[in-house]
């Protein structure tokens, strides 16, 4: 018994430090194109062209500041040639990732509040659709949509491109997670209201609904963060509009046009991330106090 017991606590000690050498190694190789992209940056177009994968001797900031100028794209459009640049590309992309998050979350906020709190014919199979569409692949539905949003005129249309999202009611993991924490929401509050005099539009939206705000606000910020480094949609259904990272996946295909070098590539890799890491570093206190592993705390 006494060996058992001592046998067990060996393959746990083992099982521990086997999790965490594992761990280090994935965390290591996430880190390695990351370390790589931001030294190559701080490098001499010269110093990289003898040496991909050396420090810098010379450690420089004029990259990011060469780069901006450069950082412009031109796209043929049905209206012609339009110039994009850095500004502009910034424009589109907060108003990508903001417009897809907002749209997707309060939407899927409001299904998943009539789902968990009401009871009516088909409720279960709305239930169900939400979870086929989360586990569908997206991609064998792509010809399909594609015929089906040109014939509706949506196509090239980001306004429109994102109202008809397929994630609009049912985004994922997201209605899961709203389904979950309003079946935890007790319904006497709706009841008090009810007595009052209160409608149902009145109870969920002022009532159940803004017990969500800082849920919503956890999940949304990674929806923008999510969204932001978006180009997939650009290249197939928005090809009239860039955001910044398709226009750095446009910029660094035609790098040699711009007169840009590597390090210059990577330096407006860095500017485009810039916003997203700010952004996530001063609200990581309100994600992680939201959200946990395997569903949301309370």
């Amino acid at each position: 018994m006494l060996l058992r017991l001592l046998g067990n606590k060996v393959m746990s000690v083992c099982l521990k430090y086997i999790s965490i050498a594992l761990l280090f190694i994935f965390t290591f190789s996430l880190l390695i194109p990351l370390i790589w992209m931001i030294y190559t940056a701080m490098k001499p177009s010269l110093e990289y062209f003898e040496n991909s994968f050396r420090l810098p001797q010379n450690w420089t900031f004029s990259n990011f500041l060469t780069v901006l100028p450069m950082l412009q794209i031109r796209i043929l459009t049905d209206r012609g040639e339009v110039l994009f640049r850095v500004w502009d590309m910034l424009g589109t992309s907060v108003i990508w990732a903001a417009g897809n998050a907002f749209v997707s979350q309060f939407f899927t906020l409001i299904t998943a509040y009539v789902i968990a709190k009401y009871k009516f014919i088909g409720k279960n199979v709305i239930y169900m659709i939400g979870i086929f569409v989360m586990i569908v692949p997206i991609i064998g539905a792509l010809p399909s949509q594609m015929v089906v949003k040109k014939a509706l005129g949506i196509y090239d249309s980001m306004f429109m491109h994102i109202i008809t999202s397929p994630g609009v009611c049912f985004s994922g993991l997201w209605f899961l997670l709203y389904y979950a924490a309003f079946q935890g929401v007790p319904w006497e509050y709706a009841e008090a209201a009810f007595i009052d005099g209160a409608g149902h539009y009145k109870v969920m939206f002022k009532i159940m609904l803004p017990m969500m705000i800082p849920t919503f606000s956890a999940i949304f910020l990674l929806g923008f963060l999510g969204t932001w480094n978006d180009y997939n949609s650009f290249i197939m259904w928005l090809p009239s509009y860039a955001n910044l990272a398709y226009g750095m996946y446009l910029f660094q295909l035609d790098a040699s046009n711009y007169g840009a070098s590597m390090p210059q590539i990577m330096a407006g890799f860095i500017i485009c991330m810039i916003p997203t890491v700010i952004l996530y570093v001063s609200s990581q206190k309100l994600i992680t106090s939201k959200l946990m592993v395997g569903g949301l705390k309370g």
